[in-house]
């Protein structure tokens, strides 16, 4: 039977991959509409009513009826969204907060306070909308001269409506939410007891208190948090690397481990045979002795010998496989004893094969019924592109870098040193490889990333799998070859992603506070604080594309340095 209709194909020849493809972004066609018209409409209907309240002077029931109607055309939905917000039991859902503060303001006097909040609250949305819009634009012309197939993976991964969120954001929103509850204790507690000890009524007092409650809700907060992550994954996409969600991104900035498979990173995946030596049989049927020894090897030498063999497999001839990580493979072929193995191992175990220290490439010697036969060689070029990974990784903060390879541990030692790996493990088949994994992973301290091309059809221990093919099951991230010198790149971008987000957040909460501080002592009303919160929620999107911008604390860091 031919090996490529078995279910042992991994061997078979590796289908040749072009270089992408660079071309511009399609057009999307009839771009959406960023604002619904109808809600524009409604707020230009609600503007018009609440200027011919203020400017008419009206008093008494007119004056608020017609304040009651502005706020009405403006904000119905809102209103709607507050009582779903009562029935779902969120009861600090930014909209119920926002129709309760606008109606106690009207109870207590504040009409036009109550009116210009839900206006502004609704002309805010359009402009987090714009901004939003915007933003994501920017995003997408990261990819424009990216090739059409990773416009095409990204496309389907920005589809998902969570792809942006993060960690981060869960815990922003808890920490917001728990403000919120603080201030709302904090604002009755004002409410009733500053009249007994400063110079002003209740009226006053729950004003300043309700102002304090809208200015705490989560809103300006956490808004431009999932959009900081699209930005990442578009910006991290225009370099190559793929991930599939701002959530991976987030755990790929804190791995301070990053496991490196070698084959199809710093070597080819499917190995090609260099030469075959034999004084004593003839190449066809060298190669077919080893065709049947490694039909079920998974070492490297495997896959160049199955991408080369033609014939068809007798399998029933194959008899007492047993499998030498690193080093080889021995068996019986019908009634011959045959061993297919790295010199290492026939000087181990005193058998004499002629090796050349010269030898371009790794040496496979075989010996049928213990007599020496020949060599079969296979190229050990070393990826050019990835021959400074392990350095370039430390240099943007992982701590270790760990090699796992499946040859000898000689010729693992010396590649690890070749590539400046301290840490490395030989003789490793795909068994072994996810036990180390494991053990790695066991580490309370320890964020692991795994970097591998093919061989491992599941998830790993490891927080991020990041895999070097096109394929990306079972994958976190994927990459091409050409692009495995981005990766360390894109692991600064995970941090940018977490930093941007991080400033985002303390910037609005000092915004509240702030705005909190000036509510107290009677500076601060309802529409100015609702009209500054929106400025600041408008601005922490805008800021979210600074995730392709410079670290500043890195640049003044250097700066101090230099």
């Amino acid at each position: 039977m031919k090996k490529n209709e078995h279910v042992k194909s991994r061997h078979a020849a590796k289908s040749s991959q072009h270089s992408p493809k660079i071309s511009p972004r399609p057009s999307s066609g009839k771009e959406a509409a960023l604002f619904n018209p109808v809600l524009v409409i409604r707020l230009v209907v609600a503007t018009v009513i609440f200027a011919v309240a203020l400017i008419t002077r009206l008093t008494g029931i007119l004056y608020v009826l017609l304040l009651i109607l502005a706020a009405a055309v403006a904000g119905y939905d809102l209103v709607l969204a507050g009582l779903q917000a009562v029935e779902e039991r969120d009861y600090f859902a930014t909209p119920l907060v926002v129709v309760l503060v606008a109606a106690v303001s009207y109870a207590i006097g504040f009409a036009s306070e109550g009116a210009a909040l839900i206006i502004l609250y609704q002309i805010g949305l359009l402009l987090i909308a714009y901004a939003d819009d915007r933003t994501r634009k920017s995003a997408a012309e990261l990819l424009r001269y990216q090739d059409e197939e990773t416009i095409g993976k990204m496309t389907e991964i920005l589809k998902d409506k969570q792809v942006g969120t993060m960690g981060i954001e869960a815990t922003m929103r808890s920490s917001a939410g728990s403000i919120l509850k603080l201030a709302m204790i904090f604002a009755v507690v004002y409410a009733v007891g500053a009249p007994f000890v400063l110079p002003f009524s209740y009226t006053v007092s729950i004003h300043r208190a309700i102002t304090i409650i809208l200015i705490a809700t989560p809103m300006s907060v956490v808004v431009a948090m999932p959009l900081t992550g699209i930005v990442g994954l578009c910006y991290s996409a225009q370099q190559g690397v793929l991930y599939n969600s701002a959530k991976v991104m987030e755990d790929a900035g804190q791995a301070n481990t990053v496991v490196f498979d070698k084959a199809g990173i710093f070597s080819d995946s499917n190995p090609k045979i260099v030469s075959i030596q034999s004084d004593v049989i003839d190449g066809d049927t060298f190669m077919n002795f080893a065709a049947h020894a490694v039909y079920y090897s998974e070492q490297p030498v495997a896959k160049a010998i199955g991408s080369a063999y033609k014939q068809e497999y007798k399998l029933e001839l194959i008899r007492d496989f047993a499998e030498i990580p690193g080093r080889g493979v021995r068996l019986m072929i019908g009634d011959v004893r045959v061993i297919l193995a790295t010199g290492e191992l026939f000087a181990e175990r005193g058998i004499y094969v002629p090796q050349s220290p010269d030898e371009v490439g790794q040496a496979f010697y075989m010996t049928l019924s213990d007599r020496y036969v020949g060599k079969i060689v296979i190229s050990t070029e070393l990826n050019d592109d990835a021959v400074d990974l392990a350095p370039a990784m430390r240099d943007v903060g992982v701590k270790r870098c760990v090699l796992l390879t499946e040859d000898s541990r000689e010729e693992t030692q010396r590649l690890a040193e070749e590539l400046d790996f301290s840490e490395f493990y030989g003789e490793c088949d795909t068994a072994k490889k996810l036990h180390i994994l494991g053990e790695l992973s066991k580490g309370a301290q320890n964020h692991i990333m795994y970097i591998y091309s093919s061989g491992i059809e599941s998830h790993s221990e490891a927080e991020v799998d990041m895999r070097v093919s096109r394929k990306a099951k079972y994958a976190d991230a994927i990459t091409l070859p050409q692009y495995i010198v981005n990766i360390p790149f894109s692991l600064q971008v995970c941090h940018r992603v977490r930093e941007v987000a991080v400033e985002n957040a303390v910037f609005a909460f000092v915004v509240k506070a702030i705005l909190i501080f000036l509510s107290i002592i009677g500076y601060c009303n309802i529409w100015f604080a609702i009209f500054i919160d929106m400025v600041a929620a408008v601005a922490t999107i805008l800021n979210s594309i600074r995730v392709t911008n410079e670290s500043l604390a890195k640049s003044i860091q250097y700066k101090m340095g230099r």
